[in-house]
């Protein structure tokens, strides 16, 4: 490839989008995946299926959702695609125990009929090994509907508004937990999800900037379709991407520590909080950062980070009893803050600060940066961070929204009580 085939960097923002764009999955990759999840629903559907009676659905769940999923971390790591598999049926007709096993045994079918390993059982899902060159597997949580079950505890919470929304409540699912000791008892005490809820509310934090990369996508290569008919996952927002390198800095910060490491569902609900449909993945990037903590909550000295779909869940909880976790949380934003800060106050887009360059992966910036720079890069160009005409809107509407966050305290109850 020569300078001239090069697609050239010229701000902050170019640099950061490409080593996005090198952390997400590659399309073939995403392809892939989405064939074969398909294929395993076809499977469970089949006339010969022992469960194809309940119309078995496969859907996706998880990044593969949200549109954030990253690159593993390392070549021995996997994609882990999250799907949930709905069987329309009732609590009357299955216990978790039963329900869980019906899908299993066909999973269990199907890896035979593909010379694949038994799938393994976990806690609440089935996982299904591909072999090693796929470089993903896949996590199948047996699920039933139970959106009036969830939409009555809402009501009863206090949450209406919430309650009647059926595009944040009308998708709930009852799913299966092997640990719980009525798992093999009949009752309507199941433990429930929400997936499809929270992804709607996800896609609603960025609904604006989502119909804009579409309207682009279409522009640019001549689709003409409607733009709400071009699936999400062509496209990418600044917050999916912002997400991306939010999680990458994540992984590379606590590589020798996995298990204490902020997780990935409070990166994603805080940083969606805090977004403000900036257009640039600078100005996300500050405001997320700037702005995510002050959407947890202190509940009598527990802190909360509320599933906005379901806000009697906390998505922290666990930091109650392993208080390593909440500190690491903190110790990687006040981290993540400094690196990032260091680097869009620069004059120059062409050299990452060492902390940043280390806490992203040194080779997935150094690949990033040659690429997308000629050889002889000029050393010279505005800082992402400043009041430059080109941002200057963006810049005041996050620095507004942080004013906001600062004078009014934490928000993060998106449904107050009525």
């Amino acid at each position: 490839m020569t300078v001239h085939d090069k697609r050239l960097a010229n701000t902050h923002d170019d640099i950061l989008e490409a080593m996005a764009e090198a952390l997400d999955i590659p399309p073939s990759k995403f392809e892939e995946a989405k064939s074969r999840y398909e294929a395993i629903g076809n499977w469970l559907d089949r006339p010969e299926s022992t469960i194809a009676e309940y119309d078995p659905a496969i859907s996706p769940q998880g990044s593969f959702l949200l549109g954030t999923v990253t690159r593993p971390f390392t070549d021995a790591e996997e994609y882990d695609v999250d799907l949930v598999c709905r069987l329309e049926a009732s609590k009357a007709q299955f216990t978790q125990k039963s329900l869980k096993e019906a899908v299993g045994h066909e999973v269990a079918l199907y890896a035979q009929a593909h010379s694949m390993t038994d799938p393994e059982e976990h806690r609440r899902c089935w996982r299904l090994n591909y072999a090693a060159g796929a470089q993903f597997h896949m996590d199948i949580l047996p699920a039933l509907p139970d959106a009036q079950r969830y939409q009555t505890k809402l009501f009863e919470q206090g949450y209406r508004e919430l309650a009647h929304d059926s595009a944040l409540s009308g998708h709930a699912v009852a799913i299966t937990d092997k640990t719980l000791p009525h798992y093999n008892r009949p009752t309507e005490d199941w433990p429930q999800s929400n997936p499809t809820g929270f992804a709607a509310w996800f896609r609603g934090r960025m609904r604006v900037r989502l119909t804009e990369a579409k309207r682009a996508l279409a522009q640019r290569e001549r689709i003409t379709a409607s733009v709400d008919e071009i699936p999400d996952y062509k496209v990418k927002t600044p917050l999916q991407r912002s997400i991306q390198l939010l999680k990458r800095h994540r992984d590379c910060m606590f590589a020798d520590d996995c298990e204490h490491k902020p997780i990935s569902i409070i990166i994603t609900t805080l940083a969606a909080h805090a977004y403000n449909e900036e257009a640039t993945i600078s100005t996300a990037l500050q405001s997320i950062l700037t702005g995510m903590d002050r959407y947890i909550e202190d509940r009598g000295g527990v802190a909360w980070v509320v599933n906005p779909v379901n806000p009697a869940e906390n998505f922290a909880d666990k930091w109650a009893e392993e208080s390593k976790k909440r500190n690491n949380f903190y110790r990687w934003l006040d981290q993540a803050r400094r690196d990032f800060a260091l680097y869009l106050r620069a004059s120059t887009f062409n050299k990452m600060p060492e902390l940043l360059r280390e806490h992203l992966g040194a080779k997935l910036v150094d690949r990033t940066v040659a690429a997308m720079l000629p050889v002889a890069a000029v050393d010279l160009a505005a800082p992402a961070i400043a009041t430059g005409i080109s941002n200057a809107t963006d810049m005041a509407r996050a620095e507004r929204a942080v004013e906001q966050i600062n004078r009014a305290g934490p928000q993060s109850k998106p449904w107050a009580k009525s």
